[in-house]
């Protein structure tokens, strides 16, 4: 999976167990610009006062499949393509099998 073409398309809508944004950091405010249509989804799942927090925490989650991306790529650099077995395996684990 590559998660710099597939998209965070609703990821947090049934994620309960996504990790809340951490409150202990220091914030800066940013301006940012969205589509009409997912502004209005967000506002109606998070309300307006959690918007911000939806953001961080939707913007946490594509790092860290970032991070985790540049870690399967950097070890396929190194010792070659995972085993196709392996990431049946994967897949099995990730659907629950």
């Amino acid at each position: 999976m590559n998660p710099t073409t597939g998209g965070i398309s609703g990821f947090m809508a049934a994620n309960s167990t996504t990790k809340q944004p951490r409150t202990h950091e220091t914030t800066v405010k940013k301006s940012i610009t969205l589509r009409r249509s997912v502004a209005e989804e967000i506002e109606e799942r998070a309300g307006a006062r959690g918007f911000s927090s939806f953001i961080d925490a939707a913007a946490e989650h594509w790092l860290a499949l970032l991070r985790a991306q540049e870690i399967v790529d950097d070890h396929e650099r190194r010792t070659g393509p995972l085993p196709d077995a392996s990431l049946d395996d994967a897949r099995r684990a990730r659907r629950g099998e």
